[in-house]
Protein backbone atom coordinates (compact mmCIF):
# COMPACT_ATOMS: atom_id res chain seq x y z
CA UNK A 1 0.00 0.00 0.00
CA UNK A 2 1.34 3.41 -0.96
CA UNK A 3 2.03 5.69 2.01
CA UNK A 4 1.02 9.34 2.15
CA UNK A 5 4.66 10.45 1.78
CA UNK A 6 5.00 8.39 -1.40
CA UNK A 7 1.84 9.95 -2.83
CA UNK A 8 3.19 13.40 -2.06
CA UNK A 9 6.48 12.54 -3.78
CA UNK A 10 4.64 11.22 -6.85
CA UNK A 11 2.53 14.35 -6.97
CA UNK A 12 5.55 16.66 -6.61
CA UNK A 13 7.50 14.81 -9.28
CA UNK A 14 4.62 14.96 -11.77
CA UNK A 15 4.62 17.57 -14.50
CA UNK A 16 2.12 20.42 -14.47
CA UNK A 17 0.29 18.87 -17.41
CA UNK A 18 -0.10 15.57 -15.57
CA UNK A 19 -1.34 17.39 -12.49
CA UNK A 20 -3.92 19.26 -14.56
CA UNK A 21 -5.11 15.98 -16.11
CA UNK A 22 -5.37 14.41 -12.67
CA UNK A 23 -7.30 17.40 -11.31
CA UNK A 24 -9.70 17.31 -14.25
CA UNK A 25 -10.28 13.58 -13.81
CA UNK A 26 -10.91 14.03 -10.09
CA UNK A 27 -13.41 16.85 -10.66
CA UNK A 28 -15.20 14.91 -13.42
CA UNK A 29 -15.63 11.84 -11.19
CA UNK A 30 -16.84 13.97 -8.26
CA UNK A 31 -19.29 15.81 -10.50
CA UNK A 32 -20.60 12.59 -12.06
CA UNK A 33 -21.26 11.10 -8.62
CA UNK A 34 -22.95 14.30 -7.44
CA UNK A 35 -25.15 14.59 -10.55
CA UNK A 36 -26.14 10.91 -10.37
CA UNK A 37 -27.35 11.43 -6.79
CA UNK A 38 -29.16 14.61 -7.78
CA UNK A 39 -30.87 12.94 -10.75
CA UNK A 40 -32.11 10.11 -8.53
CA UNK A 41 -33.55 12.58 -6.02
CA UNK A 42 -35.28 14.56 -8.82
CA UNK A 43 -36.69 11.35 -10.32
CA UNK A 44 -38.04 10.29 -6.92
CA UNK A 45 -39.48 13.77 -6.30
CA UNK A 46 -41.22 13.88 -9.69
CA UNK A 47 -42.64 10.38 -9.18
CA UNK A 48 -43.88 11.27 -5.69
CA UNK A 49 -45.43 14.56 -6.82
CA UNK A 50 -47.03 13.02 -9.93
CA UNK A 51 -48.56 10.11 -8.01
CA UNK A 52 -49.78 12.52 -5.33
CA UNK A 53 -51.51 14.77 -7.85
CA UNK A 54 -53.02 11.79 -9.71
CA UNK A 55 -54.58 10.63 -6.43
CA UNK A 56 -55.72 14.09 -5.33
CA UNK A 57 -57.31 15.26 -8.60
CA UNK A 58 -60.25 12.78 -8.56
CA UNK A 59 -60.73 13.32 -4.81
CA UNK A 60 -61.12 17.09 -5.11
CA UNK A 61 -63.07 16.75 -8.37
CA UNK A 62 -65.55 14.59 -6.49
CA UNK A 63 -65.73 17.19 -3.71
CA UNK A 64 -66.66 19.90 -6.23
CA UNK A 65 -69.93 18.02 -6.86
CA UNK A 66 -70.63 16.63 -3.38
CA UNK A 67 -69.72 19.36 -0.87
CA UNK A 68 -72.73 21.62 -0.22
CA UNK A 69 -70.69 24.68 0.79
CA UNK A 70 -70.13 27.12 -2.09
CA UNK A 71 -66.81 28.49 -0.84
CA UNK A 72 -65.46 24.96 -0.36
CA UNK A 73 -66.65 24.00 -3.87
CA UNK A 74 -64.73 26.92 -5.36
CA UNK A 75 -61.63 26.04 -3.34
CA UNK A 76 -61.82 22.37 -4.42
CA UNK A 77 -62.12 23.40 -8.08
CA UNK A 78 -59.12 25.75 -7.75
CA UNK A 79 -57.12 22.97 -6.12
CA UNK A 80 -57.86 20.68 -9.10
CA UNK A 81 -56.64 23.38 -11.50
CA UNK A 82 -53.51 23.90 -9.40
CA UNK A 83 -52.76 20.15 -9.35
CA UNK A 84 -53.01 20.01 -13.15
CA UNK A 85 -50.68 23.01 -13.32
CA UNK A 86 -48.21 21.14 -11.08
CA UNK A 87 -48.07 18.16 -13.43
CA UNK A 88 -47.51 20.45 -16.44
CA UNK A 89 -44.74 22.36 -14.63
CA UNK A 90 -42.85 19.19 -13.68
CA UNK A 91 -43.18 17.84 -17.22
CA UNK A 92 -41.88 21.10 -18.70
CA UNK A 93 -38.71 20.87 -16.62
CA UNK A 94 -38.03 17.37 -17.93
CA UNK A 95 -37.61 18.82 -21.42
CA UNK A 96 -34.41 20.48 -20.21
CA UNK A 97 -32.73 17.30 -18.98
CA UNK A 98 -29.15 17.13 -20.29
CA UNK A 99 -28.59 15.12 -23.44
CA UNK A 100 -25.69 12.65 -23.21
CA UNK A 101 -25.30 12.74 -27.02
CA UNK A 102 -23.73 16.19 -27.08
CA UNK A 103 -20.75 17.20 -29.21
CA UNK A 104 -18.43 17.67 -26.24
CA UNK A 105 -18.22 17.25 -22.49
CA UNK A 106 -18.21 21.04 -22.09
CA UNK A 107 -21.57 21.25 -23.88
CA UNK A 108 -22.87 18.53 -21.58
CA UNK A 109 -21.72 20.50 -18.53
CA UNK A 110 -23.40 23.66 -19.79
CA UNK A 111 -26.62 21.70 -20.29
CA UNK A 112 -26.39 20.47 -16.71
CA UNK A 113 -25.67 23.97 -15.46
CA UNK A 114 -28.79 25.25 -17.22
CA UNK A 115 -30.86 22.34 -15.88
CA UNK A 116 -29.64 22.88 -12.31
CA UNK A 117 -30.32 26.62 -12.61
CA UNK A 118 -33.89 25.95 -13.76
CA UNK A 119 -34.47 23.49 -10.93
CA UNK A 120 -33.06 26.01 -8.44
CA UNK A 121 -35.26 28.76 -9.88
CA UNK A 122 -38.30 26.51 -9.47
CA UNK A 123 -37.48 26.10 -5.76
CA UNK A 124 -36.65 29.80 -5.38
CA UNK A 125 -40.07 30.81 -6.72
CA UNK A 126 -41.99 27.95 -5.05
CA UNK A 127 -43.45 30.24 -2.32
CA UNK A 128 -45.32 32.16 -5.05
CA UNK A 129 -46.56 29.40 -7.39
CA UNK A 130 -46.86 26.55 -4.87
CA UNK A 131 -46.98 27.52 -1.21
CA UNK A 132 -49.15 30.64 -1.48
CA UNK A 133 -51.86 29.06 -3.70
CA UNK A 134 -52.01 25.89 -1.56
CA UNK A 135 -52.38 27.86 1.66
CA UNK A 136 -54.98 30.19 0.11
CA UNK A 137 -57.10 27.36 -1.31
CA UNK A 138 -56.84 25.43 1.95
CA UNK A 139 -58.05 28.44 3.91
CA UNK A 140 -60.99 28.90 1.52
CA UNK A 141 -61.88 25.21 1.69
CA UNK A 142 -61.82 25.02 5.49
CA UNK A 143 -63.48 28.42 5.86
CA UNK A 144 -66.35 27.31 3.64
CA UNK A 145 -66.83 24.16 5.71
CA UNK A 146 -66.61 25.98 9.05
CA UNK A 147 -68.99 28.78 8.06
CA UNK A 148 -71.40 26.30 6.51
CA UNK A 149 -71.96 24.36 9.74
CA UNK A 150 -74.54 25.34 12.32
CA UNK A 151 -72.34 26.21 15.30
CA UNK A 152 -72.16 29.35 17.42
CA UNK A 153 -69.81 32.29 16.84
CA UNK A 154 -67.36 31.33 19.60
CA UNK A 155 -66.88 27.87 18.12
CA UNK A 156 -66.40 29.45 14.69
CA UNK A 157 -63.74 31.80 16.06
CA UNK A 158 -61.90 29.03 17.92
CA UNK A 159 -61.79 26.79 14.83
CA UNK A 160 -60.58 29.65 12.65
CA UNK A 161 -57.80 30.54 15.11
CA UNK A 162 -56.64 26.90 15.31
CA UNK A 163 -56.80 26.62 11.51
CA UNK A 164 -54.83 29.85 11.10
CA UNK A 165 -52.08 28.79 13.52
CA UNK A 166 -51.68 25.38 11.83
CA UNK A 167 -51.61 26.83 8.30
CA UNK A 168 -49.15 29.61 9.20
CA UNK A 169 -46.94 27.09 11.02
CA UNK A 170 -46.93 24.76 8.02
CA UNK A 171 -46.22 27.68 5.71
CA UNK A 172 -43.19 28.80 7.71
CA UNK A 173 -41.84 25.24 7.92
CA UNK A 174 -42.17 24.65 4.17
CA UNK A 175 -40.65 28.05 3.35
CA UNK A 176 -37.54 27.61 5.51
CA UNK A 177 -37.15 23.94 4.55
CA UNK A 178 -37.17 25.03 0.90
CA UNK A 179 -34.44 27.61 1.59
CA UNK A 180 -32.35 24.98 3.38
CA UNK A 181 -32.83 22.52 0.51
CA UNK A 182 -31.62 25.08 -2.05
CA UNK A 183 -28.55 25.84 0.06
CA UNK A 184 -27.74 22.15 0.51
CA UNK A 185 -28.59 20.68 -2.90
CA UNK A 186 -28.22 23.39 -5.54
CA UNK A 187 -25.69 26.02 -4.51
CA UNK A 188 -22.78 23.55 -3.86
CA UNK A 189 -23.44 21.69 -7.14
CA UNK A 190 -23.61 24.89 -9.19
CA UNK A 191 -20.39 26.10 -7.56
CA UNK A 192 -18.60 22.82 -8.39
CA UNK A 193 -20.06 22.95 -11.90
CA UNK A 194 -18.56 26.41 -12.43
CA UNK A 195 -15.21 25.17 -11.12
CA UNK A 196 -15.23 22.15 -13.43
CA UNK A 197 -16.23 24.19 -16.50
CA UNK A 198 -13.46 26.68 -15.77
CA UNK A 199 -10.93 23.85 -15.38
CA UNK A 200 -12.07 22.11 -18.57
CA UNK A 201 -11.82 25.32 -20.59
CA UNK A 202 -8.26 26.08 -19.50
Amino acid sequence: MIEDDELINIWQSSSNQERIKFEKSRLILEMKSSLDRFQKSVKYRDLRETLGTIVMIPIFSYMVYTIPYTLSKIAAFLIVLWLIFMIIKLKSLNKHKPNTLTNSYIDYLYQWKNYLSLQKKMHDTAPYWSLLPVLTFTVLFILGTVLGTNINLKQHLLRLIIMGVIIIGCGFFIYFYNKWYIKKQYIPRLKKMEELIKTMEE
